[in-house]
């Protein structure tokens, strides 16, 4: 199903704000470029290119978007980034993850040059596909699966409902111009096997199958907007007196600050909850700490939390990466 360019931006978008559109100069990402050309904010368009310096194309395919931008009259913005210095300071990290950070820190430094809230990426419903693949073989939870939405913090994704091959017809169609990424056929890496050999058995086994995967992956949001529902509440929740049988808490008035929450919880409190929420609280304050991601978390990460959080030391501290917590009596501090 293609999307309403106009529509869509309307939704997010008053009509002089800034529309800042990561772009690789691929099928996906140019689709949505002549797209917003179509409509009235084209006027507003500013597209970010990253030139991860990893393939000799990738100067063609910014010096073919700067050509556009001066065509077409938007504004255009590219950086570069040495990530073979970059991969010898992170050993631990892949390419993928440390070419996603950088990349994102691009893009949030234009977000804060041109005042615009969001940035708009070219995920589409095969991507978002591959992704729930990705992330299931990787032995994700809920969160992993589920983590491509429309709207995603100050990321948008106008075409999680469009295919693919609806993308490459429009742009074949008009005769519009885009770039081929050729590594993406080679399989090397996890999610090119996943696209170039799963996926296509999956089509050829069942050729509906994005419409059940679609449906799958809706049914899994909503399960986890429910359980993220239990946790919040628990994370807004003051002490309650001791009891041989302790009773549910009781509402806490909001905190202070950007997340509107108190940045701790009480022990007892939280071994009233079930040993399952209270794994899904380690894991949400993990997400909210690192950016929004549970990247880094592993079982074995989230039994040490439980261990240190059960233990008997006071003033005692556990970090996992930007994850930070602190026991002081019967509270667990985080942030």
């Amino acid at each position: 199903m293609s999307v309403h360019m106009q529509t869509f931006l309307e939704k997010y978008y008053n009509s002089d704000d800034t529309i800042l559109l990561g772009c690789s100069a691929w099928p996906d990402s140019m689709y949505i470029l002549y797209q917003i050309l179509e409509t009235s904010f084209a006027k507003n368009l500013v597209v970010g290119y990253f030139n991860h310096k990893t393939r000799p194309e990738t100067d063609d395919e910014e010096a073919f978007l700067e050509n556009l931008a001066k065509q077409k009259w938007f504004a255009f913005e590219s950086a570069e980034c040495d990530f073979e210095k970059i991969q010898a300071l992170y050993p631990s990290k892949s390419f993928e993850e440390l070419a996603r950070e950088k990349r994102y820190q691009f893009f949030d430094a234009l977000m804060n040059i041109y005042h615009t809230k969001y940035v708009i990426t070219a995920h589409h419903l095969d991507d978002k596909i591959e992704t729930f693949f990705f992330h299931m073989l990787r032995g994700s939870k809920l969160s992993g699966l589920t983590n491509m939405k429309e709207c995603h913090g100050w990321i948008l994704r106008p075409l999680l409902h469009t295919e693919k091959k609806e993308i490459l017809s429009y742009l074949d169609t008009h005769n519009l111009e885009y770039k081929i990424d050729e590594t993406n056929h080679h399989n090397i890496h996890t999610r090119n096997k996943i696209r170039n050999t799963i996926l296509p058995k999956c089509e050829e086994v069942k050729p509906e199958y994005r419409k059940n995967m679609q449906n799958l992956m809706w049914y899994f949001e909503n399960m986890q907007a429910y359980i993220d529902g239990e946790v919040e509440r628990f994370l807004n929740l003051t002490p309650q007196p001791s009891q041989e049988q302790p009773s549910p808490p009781t509402p806490l008035p909001l905190g202070e600050g950007s997340s509107k929450r108190k940045q701790y919880f009480e022990i007892p409190d939280f071994k009233w909850l079930s040993w399952f929420l209270q794994k899904e609280v380690i894991r949400y304050i993990y997400y909210v700490s690192n950016n929004h991601s549970t990247i880094g978390l592993s079982e074995s990460n989230i039994a040490e939390v439980l261990k240190f959080i059960d233990g008997k030391n006071n003033k005692t501290i556990k970090e996992i990466r930007q994850l930070k917590l602190k026991k002081d009596g019967n509270k667990i501090y985080w942030r």
